[in-house]
Formats: C-alpha cells, structure tokens, sequence
C-alpha cells in the first residue's frame, strides 16, 4: 500500500511546489509592475488637459484683469519651454477676484499702484500632475496687485517637451532661463522678480532661489517637501505596507535608471540652508497627509534669512492650500510687495557702480 501511494504523494509535493514557485513568480512581476507604475507616476505622470476654467480666463482676460500671451523658450538649455506671460490690464473689466484683493491689502493698510502699473515680476511654478494654466487664478490676483506674472510649464507636465521631472535636480535652472527669455522677447525689464510654487513648484523654487541668491527678490512656497525621499517613503508605508523598504529601494533605482537623477538628492531642505540674504515665506496646510506640515517646519528651521514668514493655514490639506476662508492670497501678496519695494529702496540707496 505505501510502496503504491509514494509515487503519488511525490507527485503531490512536486505540484505543491510548483503552484507555490508561480506564486511566487506572480508576487515578484506584480510588486515590479506596481513599483514601474509608481515611478512612472513621479516622474511622468499624465498630463492633464487644459481645463474649461482655463479656456475661460484665457478668453476673458481682461474681465480677470490680465493681459495674457504666450511663447516658447527659444535658445539655451531649456529650448522648448511653453510659458504665458500675464500682466496687469490698464482697462480692467469686473476683475472681481482682483479688486476683492486690493481692498483687503489696502485695509491692512498696503499702499498699491493704480491698475495696470507694474512693480515687478512673479515666476509661478505649478504642482506634480499640473500645468502652467493652474496658475491662471494665482496671476489673476497677483497681476491686480501690480506684477508681471511668468508661467512656464515643467518638464513632464502640460505641454513641455521634456519627458521626465525632476523636482528640481535639474529645473532648478529653468525659472531664470523662462523669466530671461520671456523679458527678451517681450521687452521688458526682468527685474525686480520673485518665486513663487506650490507642492513640487515650491520645491524648484527653492532650489532655483538657493541657486541663483542675487536674481531674486524673494521666494514664496506653499505645500513643499523638505527632501523628495522622505515624501516617497510616506507614500511607500501607505501603499505597501510592511514592505515599504524594498518598494523605496527599488522605486528609487527605477526613477534613477529612467530619468537619470537619484530622488535621494532632491533636497529643498538643502537648499534652504543656502537662503541667507532674500526673504522667504514657507506655507503649509496644517491638515496635509501627503506631505505632512512637518517638511514645512524643517524647511523653515534650515532658512537663515533674517526675513522669513510661516504661513500655517488652518483646515488645508496639500491640494486645498489656496481654497481657504483664511486670506493666503493677501499675505503672500502683501510679502511679495514688500519683498519688491525693499528691494527698489536697497537699489535706490546703493553706490554707482564706477564706470
């Protein structure tokens, strides 16, 4: 009886062994696929369409109080960058957003130019998975306060040619290159001007202001990450739980291998560090799970300018920072007008250069 059930008792275990091999197969090609798909989702995430509120500023500019215009970056390492440039309108229409704005500034008491002057200019750099066009309610009200407003798209996002983003590693050159060209081709003096970015936006300006102290007037973030693989660590303990290590370790060579830079690198953190001279604003929501308000209390402890502003807004997460009761728009604002005008009274007070 034995002797006649062990070739089948053989043939039983070989079986068990077999499912167990292609269950283990199936686990290792799905734990692979889920992590492409997560760097696929960092560094080039879909791209969203334009949006009908987009279509709907851009066709009624003058009614939000902007002149709107487009161009493409011509020359230099960033050839190919789309970007619109909104700027004040003299005749404004309803400008309802605009006006609502400037009241509450000059409430606190903020002297501002009549429509359609321009103090400076404004590098607005949107979030992961946006477009230049987000900013178009940004500029709206920065424009009705008096600046110029550049926005370019980032690298893997709207309409840029570049496939992958970066964060910053290498962007970090682009706003200079964006402001520079667009003052090129549209004759205008590129100075004074400031940042401005949210989420991954806020991250490049960072490093774009760290990287260039003596272009910039000042930089505002809100919602930024303090270093880019604290962020992907969050979201690998969300996503796989207990094995969260691997799943970092291998989305990281995976983001390294496709895009050629390493997320350990991407450090705002670092780069605020550097910021010693201009003013900087750091602003996070105080209810954000994505990137937990902590990035932002690290970055504004590694800021060693002797203006700076945390902005806590209360009730926000990271994707409603700016829908809010609390007036984030007049405090970002009011700092960039101060920001601008120390800086024409620094310019106003220095020595000629000789001849």
């Amino acid at each position: 009886m034995n002797l006649m059930t062990r070739p089948a008792q053989t043939k039983r275990v070989r079986n068990i062994r077999r499912i167990l091999f292609r269950l283990l197969l199936a686990f290792i090609v799905g734990f692979f696929v889920i992590c492409w798909i997560a760097s696929s989702r960092l560094i080039c995430p879909p791209r969203r369409p334009l949006q009908d509120y987009h279509r709907e500023i851009v066709a009624n500019a003058v009614e939000h109080g902007m002149v709107i215009r487009s161009f493409v970056v011509e020359t230099g390492p960033w050839k190919g960058t789309p970007c619109l440039v909104c700027e004040p309108s003299n005749h404004p229409g309803a400008a309802a957003k605009g006006n609502l704005l400037r009241k509450q500034l000059e409430t606190e008491g903020i002297c501002l130019k009549p429509w359609g002057r321009i103090i400076g200019n404004v590098v607005l750099l949107h979030g992961h998975t946006g477009r230049k066009e987000d900013h178009l309610p940004v500029a709206e009200r920065l424009c009705a306060v008096g600046f110029r407003c550049i926005l370019p798209d980032l690298p893997g996002h709207g309409d840029h040619p570049s496939q992958y983003a970066s964060f910053g590693f290498h962007e970090s050159t682009l706003p200079s290159a964006a402001l520079e060209a667009a003052a090129l081709a549209m004759k205008f003096d590129s100075q004074p001007a400031c940042l401005m970015g949210i989420s991954q936006g806020g991250a490049i300006a960072l490093q774009a202001a760290a990287a260039d102290q003596t272009k910039w007037a000042a930089v505002a973030e809100l919602s930024s990450f303090a270093d880019l693989e604290g962020v992907i660590a969050n979201q690998a303990r969300r996503i796989f739980g207990p094995l969260h290590a691997p799943a970092r370790f291998l989305v990281g060579h995976l983001v390294k291998w496709r895009a050629g830079y390493d997320p350990v690198r991407v450090r705002p953190v670092d780069a605020a560090a550097k910021l010693d001279s201009m003013p900087v604003c750091i602003g996070h929501g105080d209810i954000d799970t994505f990137v937990p308000p902590d990035h932002a209390k690290r970055l504004f402890a590694a800021t060693n300018t002797a203006t700076k502003q945390f902005l806590s807004v209360h009730g926000a997460g990271h994707h409603d920072v700016l829908v809010t009761p609390q007036p984030v728009y007049a405090t970002i604002s009011k700092f960039l007008v101060d920001a601008v005008q120390k800086s024409e009274r620094t310019k106003q007070v220095s020595p000629t250069d000789p001849q």
